[in-house]
């Protein structure tokens, strides 16, 4: 953070919400804040999307992109209305859609969901179970689901069998990610795509392009 913008800072220890996509909204405090961001206090940051609407006490709408997050706080940057528009129109479709990571490791939920992020996605959730999943794509919209396939109590092979089962959920792409399982096993569980571990950035990449982009004549 640089001299200038400390300066600019104040200090107001205000409510505030934020907004979710999904639905909801999140009680919040407002601990400094100047005409370009925030510093917002929180519960947890768990579950809070990279993007979102901050809404003030005196129902002002601000949209923040997270610019760091610790387990209680996040710093957020307000972007303007054009800049909003500017960057939808920077980043593609694919980009700008939700993305579900599930795996009941948390070590390999962040290390996916990071990969994913750099990758330009910036509304990445996560799942660390087949249940929890299930209950948020039921929730939600999202555009892709990347899981595991070895996974307790409810296998990714028992999950994708599960949302293809589900007419509102049933067509959301998703890629397999796997250490045993081979190719033919995860296209008969529905997966449009998989990815064999250790995978590199360049590996998901490639699965998702091809997923999400449609094939050329």
């Amino acid at each position: 953070m640089s001299d200038k913008r400390a300066r600019q800072r104040q200090r107001v220890l205000k409510p505030a919400k934020i907004r979710l996509s999904r639905g909801g909204v999140i009680d919040c405090i407002i601990r400094d804040i100047s005409e370009g961001g925030a510093c917002l206090k929180v519960v947890s940051t768990l579950g809070i999307p990279d993007v979102f609407e901050l809404i003030l006490d005196d129902k002002t709408m601000r949209r923040c992109c997270i610019k760091w997050r610790k387990e209680t706080q996040i710093g957020v940057e307000f972007q303007s209305q054009n800049a909003s528009t500017t960057d939808t129109q920077k980043h593609s479709p694919a980009t700008s859609l939700p993305v579900l990571v599930v795996d009941d490791s948390p070590t390999m939920t962040r290390i996916i969901s990071d990969l994913v992020r750099k990758l330009g996605f910036t509304d990445v959730d996560v799942a660390h179970d087949g249940h929890s999943a299930l209950d948020q794509l039921r929730h939600r919209q999202y555009g892709l689901v990347l899981s595991d396939w070895e996974m307790q109590p409810m296998s990714g092979e028992e999950l994708l069998k599960e949302i293809r089962q589900e007419k509102m959920i049933a067509k959301i792409p998703i890629i397999m990610i796997t250490a045993t399982a081979g190719r033919g096993a995860s296209r008969l569980a529905g997966a449009a795509a998989y990815l064999h571990k250790p995978f590199s950035e360049s590996d998901l990449k490639t699965a998702i392009k091809r997923v999400l982009e449609p094939p050329s004549n």
